[in-house]
């Protein structure tokens, strides 16, 4: 079987080494899709990793620089590629390494289903902590026929997904979760709705509990796969609409690649 992942740690002196024993613990990680060398938004991705990292461990960001440039020097300039950078181990003397890893293929829509548990996240700001669970979750999901399972509040009020924020249209307005909630700052849907600004479209946080979308469009967007359009099924969470010229926006979120 073709290997599809190698580990590399960070060592002294900028230099990424491959290993076989790499720190399980996550406390930080991020990841991107990589086409030919190319990123969406990767300073974006830069900013979210090192304010984690700042946050929880009391980097600077002098410090992890070093760690980043090594990442970008070891990834291919050719081919699909879905690399993970982690801070893992312990907070007193954490690990920085690097996953690459081949792009898995990707999609253009979704099929979502109601996680229908407490909302476990102890860190829901931050991507690494609770990741390991989150995929544990989804991969029982999935043996039911969906995709991706949706996290909600304790009254029933949706969050976002396990591994993807949740974006739907009321009308013709572009609608999400505040950011003041249990969610976590997505790259992906911060372009979209930068997108949307430049387009003088309507852009609004709104509350609502998933039978509050029944009727709506709705996206579920990261940065693998971009945006998926939530489609019905015999577990879905809502009934959705199609009404957008999704074609559109996907191509507009190229505007935003850039080379490693």
């Amino acid at each position: 079987m073709q290997k599809t992942e190698s580990v590399f740690q960070y060592l002294t002196g900028k230099t990424l080494v491959p290993t076989d024993m790499a720190e399980t613990n996550l406390l930080v990680a991020d990841s991107w899709l990589v086409k030919q060398g190319r990123v969406r938004a990767l300073k974006l991705h830069r900013k979210r990793f090192l304010s984690s990292c700042s946050q929880l461990a009391g980097f600077q960001e002098k410090e992890i620089a070093p760690f980043w440039e090594a990442v970008l020097e070891r990834i291919p300039q050719t081919g699909c590629w879905f690399p993970r950078i982690e801070m893992a181990g312990s907070l007193r003397q954490p690990a920085f390494q690097l996953r690459l890893r081949k792009a898995p293929p990707i999609h253009e829509t979704i099929r979502l289903s109601d996680c229908k548990i407490a909302d476990f996240r102890k860190t829901p700001r931050h991507k690494g902590p609770d990741l390991t669970k989150m995929l544990e979750i989804r991969k029982k999901i999935r043996e039911t026929g969906a995709d991706e399972g949706i996290l909600t509040t304790p009254k029933g009020f949706l969050l976002e997904g396990l591994t993807t924020t949740l974006i739907w249209w009321e009308g013709k307005t572009l609608c999400t979760v505040s950011p003041s909630h249990r969610v976590l700052p997505g790259v992906t849907a911060q372009l979209i709705q930068s997108l949307a600004e430049k387009e003088h479209i309507r852009v609004a946080c709104r509350l609502r509990k998933p039978q509050d979308l029944n009727g709506c469009e709705v996206w579920a967007v990261n940065a693998l796969h971009g945006i998926r359009q939530a489609i019905n099924w015999k577990h879905a969470p809502f009934k959705t609409s199609f009404h957008t010229d999704i074609g559109h926006w996907r191509k507009a979120l190229d505007c935003f690649l850039e080379k490693i």
